[in-house]
């Protein structure tokens, strides 16, 4: 076997995340997930299934391959499937794959290291140091930085979901302290779907305090005050993190959309006019900015019937919105996904042998499966 890109991709990102969920293939649409690749990489020693079945991990064999490499990845040796932190590392390793998708490289240790990038430094990274054992209580995932603007990661998959909004911020505070030209923080929530996401987030029913300083993460945006990106587990957040990754894409999608540009202060959160009415760019699912735009196109043109653009399954998210803000004077028209992946292509890898620094083929052995204890 000649060691190719795809198994490369595979390996570097099970190094990365310590463990890669199965069944990600029937998700995603990345050809390192296939079940080819993960059955060759289990023929030749690897990458091994856990033995409840839900992820794989590195092999010894694999470890050297990437070290031979230069890839080292520290060891996780005290993972209990049985309790929720491997649970939320499943899901922190699948946000980890979504990025890599969009084109956003998920390689960096630390924050700092982002100073003068556009990147992602993943919390599966950070909390190996035993210099940040103070993450262990916070819930971020980790922080991406496009262009300004640095993007705090959550996941949220329960109304019940509390954190202790001001350990967060400073959590938050610290990390992005070590990070040169930020000059917007934003936070990234990932969730099962758009739908779930919203009902965890603002859910039917109220419930009495917890005390103690923590809120439930719905309470919690209110006092941590900071804009909030919703984004589901799937191709579609693909390519929302893809529209992204590229910092002036409001601007590139307003373009392509012949939006005239308006030269208006107090309009500044819309993105322009088509046909004489406003144009709202909602493809990022920043709730926040969608609300103020909504409010500015209701002051400067009135009697306008303005638009929102967004991704097919970003629309029952927004005619909520727009019904629970009273706003029955806009529509909503949906981008199709194919033809803004035309412009934001995201990541795309060719398979072919991989070829080390030294200019050299891998060559790997083949081995039989080991069996699971």
């Amino acid at each position: 076997m000649i060691f190719d890109t795809f198994d490369n991709e595979f390996l570097m990102l099970c190094g990365l995340c310590r463990y890669i969920p199965s069944g990600l293939q029937k998700v995603y649409d990345a050809p390192f997930l296939k079940r080819s690749i993960i059955n060759n990489l289990q023929v030749h020693d690897m990458i091994k299934m856990m033995s409840d079945g839900r992820s794989y991990h590195l092999t010894r064999t694999g470890k050297d391959i990437l070290a031979d490499m230069g890839y080292e990845f520290p060891d996780d040796l005290r993972t209990d499937i049985n309790k929720t932190a491997y649970k939320r590392k499943l899901k922190n390793a699948e946000i980890n794959i979504m990025m890599y998708l969009a084109g956003i490289n998920v390689f960096y240790k630390f924050p700092y290291e982002l100073s003068d990038k556009n990147g992602y430094a993943s919390s599966l990274m950070m909390r190996a140091d035993k210099n940040m054992k103070v993450l262990s209580s916070s819930q971020f995932l980790g922080i991406m930085k496009i262009g300004d603007t640095a993007y705090i990661t959550y996941f949220v998959d329960s109304e019940d979901m509390d954190i202790i909004p001001s350990f967060e911020k400073e959590i938050i505070s610290a990390q992005i302290h070590s990070i040169k030209n930020v000059r917007q923080i934003k936070l990234l929530i990932f969730g099962n779907s758009l739908d779930s996401l919203w009902e965890c987030l603002y859910p039917k029913t109220c419930k009495p305090p917890i005390g103690r300083g923590r809120k439930r993460f719905g309470e919690a945006l209110e006092v941590m005050g900071m804009e909030y990106i919703l984004v589901p587990c799937s191709n579609g957040g693909v390519t929302q993190l893809t529209v992204l990754n590229n910092f002036r894409y409001r601007a590139v999608i307003a373009e392509a959309l012949d939006c005239e540009k308006v030269e208006i202060p107090q309009f500044n959160e819309c993105d322009g006019l088509i046909g004489g009415k406003p144009c709202i760019i909602g493809v990022d699912m920043n709730i926040e900015r969608i609300i103020r735009a909504l409010k500015q196109s209701e002051h400067y043109a009135k009697n306008k019937m303005s638009t929102i653009c967004c991704l097919s399954f970003q629309r029952n998210v927004l005619e909520r919105i727009l019904k629970e803000k009273n706003a029955p004077n806009h529509k909503i028209a949906v981008i199709e996904r194919n033809g803004l992946k035309q412009v934001f292509p995201g990541r795309i890898t060719e398979r072919a042998g991989y070829i080390t620094k030294g200019g050299e083929y891998i060559e790997a052995p083949a081995k039989t499966i080991r069996k699971n204890k």
